[in-house]
């Protein structure tokens, strides 16, 4: 792969680079107490909201992952791993919006412990870390800087850096107005780089050199593990970055419009990372890259082979930004867990709004320094994705939705918090202690008899353990409510 950079591309790079810094610094001026600093003071519009949604939730984990699903599996990466999340966010937006921009909270754990109490409140908050760890974001960064030459742990360390700094500096007014910036860059950069690629391998009739099954809906994948992936996309009802742009937005309808439109701008941004993923399939078929190129190396590999000098830096300045734009978000909602959701409600002396902030701050390094350690323990950004969003639904989900959409018992949410969390841990642990490493899938397996059980399948399990838990709490607690 062509890895050389113009002086063009290098000043796109340090512009950007530099610019994110400028943002921080000047918004750190506006700061004056933790609401004004995590959700923006309340007063995010639509088109702020458009821009902060699409850019955080198209991080690296869809750039990279979807592309590395249309690599080894084609359509199914659009039509199984994507589209369930547009249904749940028309339902989300509908549903939910309305009625969490009324409560007075400032992330997802103030709902569950406002319903059930302090204990669920840090059971939920723990679910929430683990998945808003930018586990995902880094991973995709070391790939690039890795497949670039560069010096992976000095550039990482810089990428880490400057995002923490900004993001650290202005809260969620940096977060959302960097954001902006990289919607557009992600988005130019694709666009342009899309049709070239198509031109390179020789257009879509190119791919019929594919295997049948990528232009299947399933990808020859059974129905296991498509179920896993489908049942991802419930984060969406818990989601804390959604939650926490609820909470920000000036208004209801404001979250609304971002949504419905957003799902447009998803959409379309899925479908061109899948087809970028097939095109890197068929680049290796014709033997225009290198056989032993890895699917999440895809889209790195065609846009840098076949985008011109000058236009590298562009897309590489957008590979950063989907990186940077959810790194950002979940460094900041990770760090709010520790310090806000957990640490604050334990502690005997009330925090101040300035203690608030200064840890939270701090808290954003560490949170970045433990995800970058953490993603080195996936060999797919897609299984790293699966587990999070696995522990976020198995633990949140059923207790978070009871409480918008009912008035269960204390006791209900305890009980359902923790059924997903042991049932959750002890299914991994079985897996990892039971099971073989399949290559082909490159993911633990435990087989039992005929029957598979995938690490990824952890999810199947503890939902339905987490809503029975849930059910006998109800009905239990009937009298405590």
């Amino acid at each position: 792969m062509d890895q050389s950079l113009h002086t063009l591309d290098w000043s796109i790079l340090a512009f950007y680079m530099l610019g994110m810094m400028a943002i921080g610094a000047l918004l750190a001026r506006r700061i004056h107490g933790f609401k004004e600093y995590f959700l923006a003071g309340g007063a995010l519009t639509t088109p702020l909201l458009v821009c902060t949604l699409v850019s955080t939730y198209y991080e690296l984990d869809v750039t990279f992952a979807v592309s590395e699903q249309g690599y080894y599996y084609g359509l199914v990466s659009w039509f199984w791993l994507s589209r369930p999340y547009y249904v749940c966010i028309i339902l989300a937006a509908i549903l939910l919006a309305p009625r969490l921009k009324k409560l007075d909270c400032i992330t997802l754990p103030d709902l569950l412990e406002r319903q059930y109490g302090v204990g669920t409140r840090i059971a939920g908050a723990l679910a929430c870390f683990v998945y808003s760890l930018p586990i995902t974001a880094l991973a995709g960064m070391t790939i690039m800087f890795r497949m670039l030459g560069w010096e992976t742990h000095i550039a990482l360390l810089i990428s880490m850096g400057i995002c923490a700094a900004y993001t650290a500096m202005g809260g969620l007014w940096a977060d959302a107005i960097s954001d902006t910036i990289q919607f557009v860059l992600m988005c130019v950069s694709l666009a342009i780089a899309i049709p070239i690629a198509l031109r390179w391998v020789g257009g879509f009739e190119s791919f019929e050199i594919l295997p049948a099954e990528h232009m299947t809906a399933t990808g020859g994948l059974g129905w296991g593990i498509i179920l896993a992936w489908t049942v991802g996309a419930l984060t969406v009802f818990v989601e804390p970055a959604f939650y926490q742009r609820i909470f920000a937005a000036k208004d209801a309808r404001s979250v609304i419009r971002a949504l419905l439109i957003g799902i447009l701008l998803w959409a379309a941004y899925d479908w061109g990372v899948t087809v970028v993923g097939m095109i890197g399939r068929v680049a290796v078929e014709k033997q225009l890259l290198s056989a032993d190129l890895e699917g999440r190396e895809a889209l790195m590999a065609v846009c840098m082979q076949t985008l011109p000098l000058g236009l590298r830096g562009l897309f590489l300045g957008g590979v950063l930004a989907a990186a940077m734009s959810s790194t950002d978000t979940y460094a900041l909602l990770a760090s709010g867990n520790i310090v806000y959701d957990i640490y604050r409600p334990l502690r005997r002396k009330p925090l101040t709004d300035a203690q608030l902030i200064w840890l939270t701050r701090a808290g954003i390094i560490v949170v970045l320094l433990l995800g970058s350690l953490l993603s080195l323990e996936f060999d797919r950004i897609n299984h790293a994705w699966v587990f999070m969003s696995g522990a976020l639904a198995s633990v949140v989900l059923v207790p978070a939705l009871g409480a918008i959409l009912a008035n269960p018992p204390p006791l209900a949410g305890w009980l359902s918090t923790m059924s997903g969390i042991i049932v959750y841990a002890a299914y991994h642990l079985a897996v990892a202690l039971n099971g073989e490493y399949d290559v082909e899938v490159e993911s633990m397996v435990w087989r039992v008899g005929s029957f598979e059980a995938w690490r990824e399948y952890a999810v199947l399990f503890a939902l339905p353990a987490s809503a029975l838990a849930f059910a006998a709490g109800w009905l239990l607690g009937r009298d405590e409510r």
